[in-house]
């Protein structure tokens, strides 16, 4: 029950800190004052709160949370736009879709570094490199969309994301002779063994 708890805490301090982080985001980008920002900070962290509540909330359907997440995404959007003047809200809506197409370009980036070291360690032909590179693009639209889906539930979520793992790792293996397959599975275990 503690170690729940404590969870509980720390989930709830990450969406605080995520909800602070926007609104220092969003004065710095946008030059709010101190008015403006309390005000952002305020909606951020109430929104934050009310959407946890959702997440938490085992009573509700898949879809049900998602009509509510919504809604509170919809709320947040317009008390947001009270508060910033039109030239901010344009800045907003520009900076937001920037990072937007950043994030995109570095993910078709790593994705196809990903795919030239692959060739490069286990001696992929063109044929399997082009399979590899198909994958990997598939995969990682499944992967964001998963990431996107808030009406999930953390733990619904991380099954989901075990399983498209898993579909990945025999998709890939499928791909692969046993000799490359195994050399893969020694550069991931090394890989993993050096991030802690």
């Amino acid at each position: 029950m503690i170690a729940s708890t404590i969870m509980f805490a720390q989930r709830n301090a990450d969406h605080m800190d995520r909800a602070g982080k926007r609104a220092d985001k969003m004065k710095t980008e946008l030059g709010l004052d101190d008015v403006q920002y309390k005000a952002v900070k305020a909606i951020n962290e109430d929104f934050a709160d009310k959407q946890s509540k959702v997440w938490r909330d085992s009573t509700l359907s898949k879809e049900a949370k998602h009509t509510q997440l919504k809604v509170l995404h919809k709320g947040r959007k317009e008390a947001i736009g009270k508060v910033l003047n039109d030239d901010q809200e344009t800045k907003w809506a520009s900076y937001r879709a920037e990072e937007t197409k950043k994030r995109k370009a570095k993910m078709a980036r790593h994705q196809s570094e990903r795919a030239e070291r692959m060739q490069k360690d286990l001696a992929l032909s063109n044929d399997q490199t082009s399979k590899i590179k198909a994958i990997d693009k598939e995969f990682g639209a499944k992967f964001r969309a998963l990431r996107a889906d808030s009406t999930l539930v953390r733990e619904d979520a991380k099954e989901k994301a075990k399983q498209l793992r898993q579909d990945y790792r025999s998709r890939t293996k499928a791909v692969l002779t046993e000799e490359q397959f195994k050399k893969w599975e020694l550069q991931k275990a090394e890989r993993k063994r050096r991030k802690f």
